[in-house]
């Protein structure tokens, strides 16, 4: 039994020396990318048997088997296959798997497999690991080429995609309208009528107001002073008498005051030059001629003149924008320009060519080349151009130097601007079969027969070439604003290109029908834009790396990128079958089963992740405290030595 004991402590100090190998290869590979820690477990040796049990046999219990054990062994020193963390490097062709799977590499001869992906170009632009050298398999069970100095030919562009907005509001096309800034008023003027006593020969006896005066006001204006002369309006000798209307007439001179006599009836009317309802009309006796007014058959009331809005049929004499009235052969000076910016300029005479309104516009016609002059119902005279564009249209009126009378004519101004149909306009490059750009320029128009229908025009410079199919007809929206189809029968441009001899197609992608994914038709504003075409010029390689399906991408100079090859991931039934290779890489064992060839994120595989490494799967903290358990296991066996070794010092000294 001593020596059993011996042999017993001596397999408790080679499974803890091996434990400690163990841990110390762990601690060593604590910062080794891809590594997988070990872990180590013991078995008892086979115990050696002193008595067997027995079963309860009478009156007798049964006993247990007496066993001493024999020590212990290594049985297994499993890999631990928990994911490790994932580090930054910055570098686009290192990569690290999140989750299940095995980078694979090779020699040509043997495959490896791998946690660990930092890959680079070697001199013959092949993928490669870093550490080893050995070529990185792609999905294809090839090797993975990186084209570093390659061109990427140019790809024409076949489609144009638009997005954005045409207004709903219908803002052309509208013809242009010039309009007078002040309506035409017709009026009358303040009037008053001095009546003469009756009689075969109705007089005036003013005798007894010889040297008296008279008050009037014209227009709310200052007191104009008339004065009645005693030589004139006096009892004989000194005067004449009483006088006839003419003669009272005479007397009144007075500022924006008109007099009219009638010396058969006797009347004298007294009007305003003023028409209108600013036009006033007050007389009042002058200081100490008490009566006169009486005497005259006038009173003292204020009277206005009257004015409403002027017809056709008014007289140009009695606007009430005139200063004097018009007689014949009065000029009006008509001037201006047509809608197409022709100038035109002619003389209305007054009573020759006509005296009303209508007479005027008459006038106007005649000289208009594609506009039409008419008068509203609120008496602006408004001159509109016939058609629905942009227009240079005119008019201006007044009075020619020495007319008998003036009429303040009103200023002419633009009330609608003329525009054309609404426009849209927006440009994209095309790029041609041979990778260069032309700009074309799209021009959506609203059909002028109808408001939710547009047309789209292209255009390009002609040094690039021609457009054999340029317009896309009838491009129809839903009443809720969505895109609805192109009814013009094609939605394709056709681009002839000089130094190029087949025509280049090129379809117009406007959005799906009854979606707003495209252009729309909402609104007041025009937001609608070529967002993106399809073609490329040609470019150079300038960069790859990995996204997270593996797959390598370039990236190349004309802002295009191209998957170049993907990596192939290797599936394992039993990944702790492997056997370590070095390197942190492993091989195939019986144990393990063949690999399965797969990608990332197919069949269970992890996914990629790009400009990472994965880290060694060590834990620290756990591999000290399996160290500490090591050494108290190995002292505890040694000292199982130590005293099996004093027995048998003590057994040797009994002899002595």
């Amino acid at each position: 039994m001593v020596s059993t004991a011996l042999y017993t402590g001596l397999s408790g100090l080679r499974v803890h020396q091996t434990y400690i190998d163990v841990i110390g290869n762990n601690l060593a590979n604590v910062s080794t990318p891809g590594f997988r820690g070990s872990r180590a477990t013991f078995s008892d040796i086979l115990s050696f048997t002193v008595r067997s049990g027995s079963g309860p046999s009478g009156s007798f219990g049964g006993t247990n088997p007496l066993q001493i054990g024999t020590g212990a062994y290594m049985s297994t020193v499993d890999t631990d296959l928990n994911q490790g963390t994932l580090q930054d490097t910055g570098r686009s062709l290192d990569v690290a798997l999140q989750g299940r799977g095995f980078f694979t590499l090779s020699n040509g001869v043997q495959t490896f497999y791998t946690r660990v992906g930092a890959f680079g170009i070697d001199a013959d632009r092949t993928l490669i690991d870093l550490r080893s050298g050995l070529r990185v398999v792609g999905s294809t069970g090839n090797e993975i080429t990186v084209p570093v100095s390659d061109t990427l030919p140019a790809s024409p562009s076949t489609q144009v995609q638009f997005q954005g907005n045409l207004p709903a509001r219908v803002g052309g096309p509208l013809e242009e309208i010039v309009q007078s800034n002040v309506p035409l008023k017709q009026g009358t003027p303040a009037t008053k009528t001095a009546t003469a006593a009756g009689g075969a020969a109705p007089l005036f006896d003013l005798t007894t107001f010889g040297g008296k005066t008279l008050l009037v006001s014209v227009n709310g204006g200052a007191q104009q002073t008339i004065t009645f002369a005693a030589s004139a309006f006096g009892a004989p000798p000194t005067g004449p008498g009483p006088v006839n209307a003419s003669s009272v007439a005479a007397a009144f001179s007075a500022a924006g005051l008109a007099v009219t006599a009638d010396d058969i009836a006797g009347t004298v009317r007294f009007d305003t030059v003023r028409l209108g309802a600013s036009a006033t009309l007050k007389f009042d006796d002058g200081p100490s001629s008490s009566g006169l007014l009486s005497a005259l058959g006038l009173n003292a009331t204020l009277v206005p003149g009257t004015e409403a809005t002027a017809t056709g049929s008014s007289n140009l004499a009695q606007l009430t924008a005139r200063n004097a009235s018009y007689t014949n052969g009065d000029a009006i000076t008509v001037r201006g320009t047509n809608p197409d910016g022709t100038v035109f300029s002619d003389t209305f005479v007054y009573g020759t060519n006509g005296t009303d309104i209508n007479s005027l516009l008459t006038f106007i016609n005649q000289r208009l080349n594609g506009a039409t002059a008419t008068l509203t119902a609120d008496g602006n005279i408004r001159v509109t151009a016939n058609n629905k564009e942009e227009a240079q249209l005119s008019l201006f009126l007044g009075d020619v130097s020495g007319n008998s009378g003036t009429v303040s004519w009103p200023n002419f101004v633009v009330s609608q601007q003329g525009t054309g149909p609404d426009e849209a306009v927006t440009s994209i490059d095309i790029v041609d079969s041979q990778g260069r750009t032309h700009p074309v320029t799209m021009t959506f128009t609203r059909s002028t027969a109808d408001s939710t229908i547009w047309d789209l025009q292209a255009s390009i410079d002609s040094a690039d070439g021609a457009i054999t199919q340029g317009s896309i007809g009838q491009i129809r929206f839903n009443d809720n604003g969505s895109f609805n189809v192109i009814g013009g029968g094609t939605n394709t441009l056709t681009f002839a290109w000089n130094g190029i001899s087949a025509a280049q197609s090129v379809a117009i992608n406007l959005g799906t029908s009854g979606q707003f994914d495209g252009v729309a038709q909402l609104g007041n504003t025009a937001t609608v834009a070529a967002v993106d075409q399809d073609g490329y010029a040609a470019g150079t390689l300038l960069n790859a790396g990995f996204n997270n399906e593996g797959e390598l991408v370039g990236y190349y100079s004309n802002g295009q990128s191209q998957t170049l090859d993907t990596l192939r991931i290797s599936m394992f039934s039993n990944e702790g079958g492997l056997v370590r290779a070095g390197d942190t890489m492993f091989v195939e064992s019986p144990n393990s089963d063949d690999a399965i060839a797969t990608t990332a994120s197919a069949a269970g595989a992890g996914v990629v992740r790009s400009g990472q490494l994965e880290n060694s799967n060590v834990d620290i903290a756990r591999e000290f405290v399996n160290l500490i358990e090591a050494q108290r296991g190995f002292q505890a066996n040694s000292r199982v030595i130590t005293t099996t070794d004093e027995i048998l010092a003590e057994l040797m000294n009994i002899v002595r």
